[in-house]
């Protein structure tokens, strides 16, 4: 239904939002403020599997959101999806390929499969990039909540990076790369998100170990050096120290308040963040951290999110607004 204008008209029912990750996607109902309806879904996936495999699990998590949504007697308004690059997020067409998951879903646009075969075109369909999605919940809820300025980074089964000021999102500028992406710059023969990534790490374990991984995962790594085991505790040291080498110029150009970090390897925080901080130290050669943006751990970074997900729908459908 169309008002006078010829513009969509919508019932201020629910949103749904899906963050869709390497291995995981979450989601969960929200409101038009961007607060939780629903507990938040965890939906194991295969990002190395076939299209109709993806295609089905993403189906079913929205049909059954739709369903959920029917119990509570509201109205879906929309649907909006976090989805890691690169893609083409404005006609929704995936364009990954070479980095080890969704690549059967290249070419392939997305929007439609949702809007004609899982939704019927009842609602309208927005992406947003991962690492937007993150750094915006962070700046409206979570570690980077005031800040003026703000770099935020997801470590993963890649490297997601955002540059938000005063709530926009920055690229294209002041040094900042397209989509605020630093994943993609060269580093040694291949590019920054070769590295500092789960593939990355488990990579370097297997180098220095002179041994296959098995069925050792990152999380594994981060257990064992837990245990003071020093090739561990090297491995995820010198990941903050190539972050840290990786950021310094975009830290003298962007000059941000805070540096904020999520994603699934956040957990070696404790690892990471100081051998990034001295790196950010020598190279800008400030005394101790003054001058320095700060370095945090990202808070409640699924449901912050989410609600930033939903946020984002409302300013691009209802005000039509940059976000």
């Amino acid at each position: 239904m169309c008002n006078s204008e010829g513009t969509p008209e919508m019932n201020l029912g629910v949103i749904i939002a899906l963050d869709i990750g390497g291995t995981t996607v979450k989601s969960v109902l929200c409101d038009f403020e961007g607060r939780l309806l629903s507990n938040i879904d965890y939906t194991p996936i295969d990002s190395r599997g076939s299209r109709s495999t993806i295609l089905n699990v993403f189906s079913k998590i929205v049909i059954d959101l739709l369903a959920k949504a029917d119990e509570m007697g509201s109205q879906p308004s929309g649907l909006v999806l976090a989805f890691p690059g690169p893609f083409d997020y404005e006609r929704g067409i995936c364009l990954i390929k070479g980095v080890g998951k969704y690549e059967a879903l290249y070419g392939i646009d997305i929007k439609s499969f949702f809007r004609d075969e899982v939704l019927a075109n009842r609602i309208p369909v927005f992406f947003d990039a991962d690492s937007w999605a993150f750094t915006r919940g962070q700046c409206l809820e979570g570690a980077a909540r005031g800040a003026k300025k703000v770099i935020g980074l997801t470590i993963g089964t890649g490297l997601g990076s955002a540059f938000v000021e005063d709530g926009r999102i920055i690229e294209n500028e002041r040094g900042v790369p397209p989509y605020g992406w630093i994943g993609f710059l060269p580093c040694g023969k291949g590019i920054l998100d070769d590295r500092i990534s789960r593939r990355g790490i488990l990579a370097r374990y297997r180098e220095f170990s002179n041994s296959s991984t098995g069925n050792l995962d990152v999380k594994d790594l981060f257990e064992l050096a837990l245990k003071n085991d020093p090739l561990c505790i090297e491995l995820f040291c010198e990941t903050g120290s190539l972050l840290g080498k990786a950021l310094v110029p975009f830290v003298e150009l962007f000059q941000p308040d805070l540096v904020v970090i999520g994603g699934e390897i956040s957990g070696a925080f404790d690892f990471i963040a100081p051998s990034l901080k001295e790196e950010l130290e020598k190279a800008l050669k400030v005394p101790g951290i003054a001058g320095l943006p700060g370095v945090l751990k990202a808070t409640d970074p699924e449901r912050c999110t989410l609600s930033g997900l939903a946020l984002y729908f409302v300013e691009r459908y209802m005000r039509g607004g940059n976000v």
